[in-house]
């Protein structure tokens, strides 16, 4: 059951961000797609494997889901953020992060509540505070990605 709510889950938020307005071209997409993918696996495997603060379950179902949310689901979560809050004033920006931290949230206290993941000197206080990293982190890219762009001439700026 698990594996079926994940798989629509991360189906409507694929679906979302398909459909969604995008502010930035395909190619800052792809790029920072990778990045936040490789930023996220790099940290969570440091967070789960190295300082075993987190543990992810073993069982292949559940590591699937787990899989799901690390590569799929919090990437494009981001993506959605950055396309919706790019070139928007600090409120719009703001708020869009609040919800987007809460969204992120809720994300991991689904996987808590199906036993994926399972805290070990974790609490959703530092889940907060990683989750608002990242979108100040993914805010940060996205305008030094465009910035590079705009400097090579592919964007205007």
């Amino acid at each position: 059951m698990e594996l079926v709510i994940y798989l629509i889950f991360t189906w409507f938020i694929a679906t979302y961000f398909f459909f969604q307005k995008k502010r930035l071209l395909f190619i800052e997409n792809l790029m920072l797609f990778l990045f936040f993918l490789f930023i996220n696996k790099c940290i969570l495997t440091m967070i789960s494997m190295n300082l075993s603060l987190i543990t992810y379950s073993k069982e292949p179902h559940l590591f699937i889901c787990f899989w799901l949310q690390r590569n799929i689901i919090f990437p494009l979560i981001l993506l959605i953020f950055v396309n919706g809050v790019f070139t928007r004033s600090l409120g719009i920006k703001v708020i869009a992060g609040v919800f987007t931290v809460i969204f992120t949230l809720l994300t991991e206290a689904m996987a808590i509540h199906f036993s994926i993941i399972e805290y070990h000197m974790w609490s959703f206080f530092i889940s907060f505070v990683m989750a608002s990293c990242y979108l100040v982190l993914a805010l940060g890219i996205s305008a030094f990605y465009r910035r590079l762009l705009a400097r090579e001439g592919m964007v205007s700026s």
